[in-house]
């Protein structure tokens, strides 16, 4: 192998991870994209220098499929890593309201959830998950109740954990908050929940994770439909603690009688 042939590659490699960074690019609309995803598919040693190189900069290949194309995730500590006071300004949230960050991770979670409410949905390629705001709402605020309760239970039984005055206040304050606060204008308020989850959703959608549908025939609500990539993250989030915390509290509203992630984690996604 040539000196220019590794450097071929390895500019090849650079090139597909780049797509990585650019979620609303799809390998069925871009031939050279297309390209790379096959060659990483078919060529192993292209696969490994592509796994590599992203680890060495700071990246975890999750999938790249010719659906979702090059996926990959920030390694802790990496450059890449989201930090929440980035995020914080992404959804225009104030940095000292320790208690909106929790809901706006709370929030993330719960569309997770809705989206595949069941391992199958998850597993399943062709499944593509549905979400409203009205309904990521409601489902917080069941979880909201559900950890009040435990708070209140924890407090009469023993001390409280070192966390859970926060966590309270942070639950209170979702279910004090508003579903909607209209404005003069129209619109509705910060402070309203559906406000804080339609800008969750939206920073979704900015990064490649869902797209806007048609609004419901019967009530005009917006639909947002989950694209591969978003499954693909999903199945990455379904093996950790918090997910199943969030699935274990049976505030989740199943699809069928045996719908439900409480029973089937990654074993069942990865096996």
């Amino acid at each position: 192998m040539t000196n220019e042939t590794i450097a071929d590659d390895a500019e090849a490699a650079g090139r597909l991870i780049g797509y990585g960074f650019r979620p609303k690019v799809r390998p069925v609309r871009d031939s050279a994209y297309a390209a790379l995803v096959n060659r990483y598919a078919e060529d192993p040693d292209f696969e490994t220098l592509v796994t590599r190189y992203a680890s060495g900069m700071g990246l975890r290949v999750i999938a790249v499929t010719t659906r979702a194309g090059m996926v990959h995730t920030a390694l802790p500590g990496s450059a890449f890593e989201t930090r929440m006071d980035q995020y914080a300004r992404q959804v225009r949230m104030r940095e000292s309201r320790e208690a909106e960050r929790i809901l706006y991770g709370i929030t993330h979670l719960a569309v997770a959830a809705l989206a595949f409410p069941r391992p199958e949905d998850l597993a399943d390629d062709g499944y593509q998950g549905k979400v409203r705001v009205s309904s990521i709402d409601r489902l917080v605020r069941s979880v909201c109740r559900v950890l009040a309760e435990r708070v209140a239970e924890s407090e009469e039984s023993q001390d409280p954990p070192a966390d859970a005055l926060e966590l309270e206040r942070a639950w209170r304050a979702y279910e004090r908050r508003p579903e909607v606060a209209p404005t003069k204008a129209g619109r509705s308020g910060a402070s309203a929940t559906r406000t804080l989850i339609g800008r969750a959703l939206a920073h979704l959608v900015d990064r490649g994770m869902f797209h806007q549908g048609r609004a419901d025939s019967e009530d005009g609500e917006k639909i947002f439909l989950a694209t591969h990539r978003y499954q693909v993250h999903v199945r990455e989030l379904a093996s950790t603690r918090a997910y199943e915390e969030l699935t274990e509290l049976g505030v989740l509203p199943p699809i069928t009688e045996t719908g439900t992630l409480r029973t089937t984690r990654a074993e069942t996604l990865y096996d």
